[in-house]
């Protein structure tokens, strides 16, 4: 696998210690008004266009007809007859579907009957469907399909460039677009078939969430993130699933009120949620909720559950306000990635900053009191956020199952307990030999990232390192060194049920930080990664089982804030 690959999969995997055991119009395409002009025939090839937004087409040679499968709507086309029906509803035709002659004997229909039988908002132009600006959901559909085309077809990306922003250009020339579909479509199969979509305005993308059935029977989730002027900044796919999450029983709506807020400005703002108190004095304390690795949204989404949202509303009762956003790689997984220097600091802790001083000039928050929560990796970075507050902004910090030794340990020891779970299961030697394969990838990378004499301009090219900037700024990272001689007060947590973080990681904090009078530690029975407790040993299955941090976590961390 080529570095290029290497360096989309890391950044769509970014990194393994919270993963969990998975008005738009086209910049240079002519105006829409003008388009009616070079409309250069009504009879259209049935296939041809409806497979170019993601359309299925089944024909039936005994019966002579032809059902279009798009999303929810199946139209049936009959040979020789000017109706049609949508959905079991009539549809009458223009004039009766035929074999052309120029098309190679293909069908052909009306295209103003091919915009009503696929409720289209489009023009037919120089042989190709161009939808409308209005018509969102089409031109994410055609995007797909001309993207899944890449696989196979890599020179085509430039069709493409056309349609995307020019930072989204300029990072694919790190990361081409074709290398992400080559490995997308290799996993999921190619995208043959349009499900369903859905459009939300996050306050910075217009995201159009689409679902693509493939040609391997599997389902290929995708979001294209559209810029005010309706070209796409970013594609983004996640690799970990999440849903099926239920409220905590203490979630109070009356108690709290939610607005979306922006994170920062220019090429990397960030969409946020703040959520504040509905009753009491203004001035509210306020919390960073700040995230673990991965490509983490706003509510860290992991399974069934969300931490993040869990703790805002727990908070929110408490007299405490959050702010909450999506993190860096997720909303510009191209962008980020594909900078030359990222870092940790690009990745995280710029935008966690950017977070505490938007939170300083909001006058319903007490900018004296402004506190940060890190989770995970999240947690683990507090220290060199602090150290990085030049404005001595942060009032406190709170880690939440922080590794607190270096991220490259704790990835090989969690490598090597899920091949040792894998035995104790009996998993076939076929799936061990893989996960063995890849512990011993990663130990011939760790003698690489560990050795001082190598750095990200200087070190062994065959080994492909992924992100080797990342990884030489974070390697041998001791929070608690870090943390040891600073001032600012710290709450540390740790579940004592923690398959990727495990309980003694709490222990090495406490050893670190053992001469400083301002840190307070707390273990709680039978918590997960994620804050929710379980009652078997975790081994991340139950992340997919609903569940919620408990009000006693977020007492205390309510009780803590409100002490300082």
């Amino acid at each position: 696998m080529n570095k290029s690959v290497w360096r989309w999969m890391m950044s769509a995997c970014l990194l393994f210690g919270s993963m969990a055991p998975a008005a738009l119009a086209a910049e240079e395409t002519p105006a829409i008004e003008k388009l009616g002009e070079q409309e250069s025939a009504t009879m259209v090839p049935l296939r041809q266009a409806v497979e170019s937004i993601g359309a299925y087409v089944k024909w039936n040679s005994e019966d002579k007809t032809a059902k279009v499968t798009y999303g929810e709507l199946v139209w049936t086309v009959r040979l020789n007859e000017d109706r049609s029906d949508v959905n079991g509803q009539e549809l009458k035709l223009a004039a009766k579907a035929e074999f052309g002659t120029e098309a190679q004997g293909a069908l052909v229909v009306p295209w103003d009957s091919v915009k009503k039988g696929l409720q289209l908002n489009a023009k037919w132009v120089n042989d190709s469907v161009v939808p409308d600006a209005s018509d969102w959901k089409t031109r994410a559909s055609q995007f797909v399909v001309q993207w899944g085309k890449l696989a196979a077809q890599p020179q085509a990306e430039a069709q493409l460039q056309k349609l995307i922003t020019p930072d989204l250009r300029e990072a694919t020339k790190q990361m081409s677009l074709s290398s992400n579909t080559k490995l997308l479509t290799g996993m999921f199969g190619l995208p043959t078939q349009f499900e369903n979509a859905a459009m939300q305005d996050n306050g910075v993308h217009q995201n159009v969430s689409i679902l693509f059935k493939t040609d391997k029977g599997q389902l290929l989730p995708l979001e294209l993130r559209y810029n005010d002027q309706g070209l796409v900044d970013e594609l983004f796919f996640s690799a970990v699933g999440s849903g099926g999450y239920q409220a905590p029983a203490y979630d109070n709506a009356s108690a709290y009120k939610e607005e979306n807020i922006v994170i920062g400005e220019g090429q990397f703002k960030l969409p946020g949620t703040l959520t504040v108190p509905a009753n009491g004095e203004s001035a509210f304390p306020v919390v960073v909720l700040v995230h673990g690795s991965g490509q983490n949204d706003r509510d860290e989404s992991i399974g069934a559950g969300k931490m993040f949202r869990d703790m805002a509303v727990g908070l929110a009762e408490q007299g405490i306000a959050t702010i909450r956003y999506e993190k860096r790689t997720r909303e510009y997984p191209f962008q980020a990635t594909a900078m030359p220097k990222f870092t940790v600091k690009e990745e995280t802790l710029d935008d966690a900053l950017e977070a505490v001083k938007w939170a300083g000039q909001d006058e319903r928050l007490n900018k004296e009191r402004v506190y940060v929560l890190g989770h995970s990796q999240g947690g683990m970075l507090v220290p060199r956020m602090l150290a990085q507050d030049s404005a001595k902004s942060i009032r406190g910090g709170i880690i939440a199952a922080g590794p607190s030794g270096p991220l490259e340990d704790l990835i090989l020891t969690q490598m090597e307990g899920q091949l040792k779970r894998a035995k104790e299961a009996g998993q076939p030697e076929q799936v061990t030999a893989q996960i063995e394969a890849q512990v011993n990838m990663w130990n011939q990378q760790l003698q690489v990232i560990k050795n001082e004499k190598y750095t990200a301009d200087n070190y062994p090219q065959d080994l492909q390192l992924a992100m080797a900037s990342w990884w030489f700024d974070f390697r041998n990272n001791y929070g608690g060194e870090i943390a040891k001689d600073q001032k600012i007060p710290l709450f540390i947590i740790q579940g004592d049920n923690d398959v990727q973080v495990g309980k003694e990681h709490l222990d090495g904090w406490k050893e670190a930080l053992k001469n400083r009078k301002d840190v307070e530690f707390k273990l709680y029975p039978k918590l997960n990664h994620i804050f929710v407790p379980s009652d078997k040993p975790s081994t991340g299955e139950e992340y997919v089982v609903p569940g919620n941090v408990p009000l006693d976590v977020v007492n205390d961390v309510a009780k803590w804030v409100k002490s300082h």
